[in-house]
């Protein structure tokens, strides 16, 4: 494929007001990629975006996009519980699809939706790819190499007070006065909402996981967005504890709580430990700095927020242009929500779930050849 890749984006709130759209309607895409068409249920937002933004088309119907939009791939950003029906429905429409966190509720919706993709030829890339960053390759390939000794245990999670605390809600014009409500009903909490971040870092370093047992509750049961209250239905507090095999262990925590000054991932072996920071790892309490950025950068994109959807965006982007299997695949996607549906039933029942997922981490990252940057001038002509 040789002509920009046109895309279509549904969902129009905080993550896609405050990243995606300022990324994809850059100039210096133009030339691989461009945003053509973008839909929500609130249909004053869908053309309040549209306008902001200068894209051609709007919708606050799906399928209306779907069937009519000139698009060839689809970004899904809606709220969790509607990724699976929405994915199905583009791939049914003859459309690639890139996928926000996290790829689906249930192992068989992933199941399903994988393949749907393979059986229709279509590139489907599920967020978040942090194979891709360049902290967690390093962490892994300190691993590989042995110089932890054998690994005893690893420690990852992530913890915020809430989606009602985001400044950028805090307006009252219809782009930013997004309620946070759905993260608190069924499809959303912390561990669909950014525990997905920790569990693809720590399988993205120490590989698939073989079972699952942990311990998971709503610790308070009412919220409030600008005055009216949210009552939470799911989960706000849960920790799981992750069996890799051969004695290897992890505890992973997700909640809606204020945080800790934690790394951001730790690993204990029996010759060394390994934490990661922002820009560095740290061996044996020796600071290693972190090279590289993630692909496809360019311009002002490692600036603006979200970049790492931005790039998982990109990267499928790529694939359709080079007709190349993605390395963000939804292999490991799928894994990892397998792991917290596993995770929720072995709360519920006292039972240690057992995985029946695995995948592959490709080879080929660090020697992975992304597209060029467009130039610049031919984007501006």
């Amino acid at each position: 494929m040789s002509e920009p890749v046109r895309l279509g984006l549904v969902g129009l709130g905080s993550v896609s007001q405050r990243g995606i759209l300022p990324h994809l309607t850059q100039s210096d895409l133009a030339p691989v990629a461009q945003l053509t068409a973008v839909c929500d249920v609130d249909a004053g937002r869908a053309r309040a975006t549209a306008e902001k933004f200068g894209v051609p088309h709007w919708y606050s119907d799906y399928e209306e996009m779907l069937a009519k939009a000139p698009i060839d791939a689809v970004v899904i950003a809606t709220p969790i519980g509607l990724h699976f029906e929405q994915a199905m429905a583009a791939i049914q429409a003859g459309k690639h699809v890139h996928l926000n966190k996290t790829m689906t509720t249930t192992l068989e919706e992933a199941n399903r939706l994988i393949a749907a993709a393979r059986a229709a030829g279509r590139k489907l890339v599920a967020s978040p790819g942090q194979l891709f960053r360049p902290t967690f390759r390093l962490m892994r390939r300190i691993v590989q190499e042995g110089r932890l000794g054998k690994v005893f245990f690893a420690a990852v999670g992530r913890s915020w007070a809430g989606h009602e605390f985001e400044s950028f809600r805090e307006g009252d014009d219809v782009l930013s006065n997004i309620n946070p409500a759905w993260y608190y009903k069924k499809g959303g909490g912390p561990m669909y909402d950014m525990g997905v971040y920790a569990l693809h870092e720590i399988t993205t370093v120490l590989g698939p996981v073989k079972r699952v047992t942990g311990m998971s509750g709503i610790a308070v049961p009412r919220r409030y967005f600008k005055g009216e209250p949210i009552d939470v239905e799911m989960d706000d507090n849960t920790l799981l504890t992750l069996d890799f095999g051969d004695n290897t262990f992890a505890y992973v925590y997700a909640t809606n709580s204020r945080g800790l000054p934690l790394p951001g991932m730790a690993i204990c072996g029996f010759e060394g430990t390994l934490t990661a920071q922002r820009r560095a790892v740290v061996l044996n309490g020796k600071e290693i700095p972190v090279e590289g950025e993630m692909p496809y950068q360019w311009a002002r994109h490692s600036e603006l927020p979200e970049a790492h959807v931005y790039s998982d965006i990109m990267h499928l982007v790529d694939c359709i242009l080079t007709d190349r299997e993605p390395l963000v695949s939804g292999e490991q996607a799928r894994h990892v929500v397998e792991i917290i549906e596993g995770g929720y039933k072995a709360a519920q029942t006292g039972q240690t779930y057992v995985m029946t997922t695995s995948f592959e981490m490709p080879a080929d990252v660090d020697e992975w050849g992304p597209i060029k940057q467009p130039d610049r001038r031919e984007a501006a002509s």
